[in-house]
């Protein structure tokens, strides 16, 4: 045993050493990777208004949930052209859920346009990533050194921007709370996929899908 021991220091200096000096690259690349394929993915939500406007109720269905249980609750979504998901541990009955989604597109053809918009959407956090790859990159290149300072600048500049750069992106981009022609068809459970392990980790233990049609 002590024998092995000896022999696995080495061994875990080696890799620490060259994670150390891997990391410049590790962030380069991630940086120049997140600034040309995050745009891509904004922009293909914004040319389907059909994803916009399922974006839009999915958000405003979790904006009436909470305030209806007045808290946050841990509920994820992804929307898709024929109808959006709702996932989370604090996810109510299938019936709650049909209300809020009911609640939600009939005060947004009402006027309230602000239930489309989400503060914890992942289009933030695709702009806080994009931010900071964004912001990292022009630092690097401005100061043409790679340092921890370059890190921490662009992780704090990025949290600056992150939220009103988020929203301003939902509102132009990713929703489009003009719903009046979307039939809201059925609502039913999905299965879980119980060999993923987020799935036990994050306790998904409720999963439906909205289906919806516009004409």
């Amino acid at each position: 045993i002590m024998l092995f021991t000896y022999l696995l220091i080495p061994i875990i200096v080696f890799f620490g050493i060259g994670f150390l000096f891997l990391l410049p690259y590790v962030f380069v690349f991630n940086s120049f990777y997140n600034v040309v394929t995050i745009p891509w993915q904004i922009l293909k939500i914004a040319f389907d208004r059909r994803i916009r406007k399922n974006h839009s109720l999915e958000h405003a269905t979790i904006n009436v949930m909470e305030e209806r249980y007045g808290r946050t609750l841990q509920v994820g979504g992804l929307a898709d052209p024929n109808g959006f998901s709702l996932s989370g541990p604090d996810l109510p009955p299938l019936h709650e859920v049909m209300s809020a989604v009911r609640e939600g597109q009939f005060r947004m053809m009402n006027g309230e346009k602000s239930l489309a918009i989400h503060p914890r959407c992942g289009t933030s956090i695709a702009a806080a990533n994009f931010l900071f790859s964004l912001v990292f990159i022009i630092i690097l290149f401005s100061s043409h050194n790679f340092n921890i300072l370059n890190v921490i600048m662009a992780f704090l500049l990025a949290n600056i921007l992150a939220k009103p750069f988020g929203r301003i992106l939902q509102r132009f981009f990713t929703i489009y709370p003009v719903v009046d022609d979307v039939a809201i068809q059925d609502i039913y459970v999905q299965p879980l996929k119980r060999g993923l392990p987020f799935i036990v980790i994050m306790g998904f233990n409720r999963s439906y899908y909205i289906r919806t049609y516009q004409s």
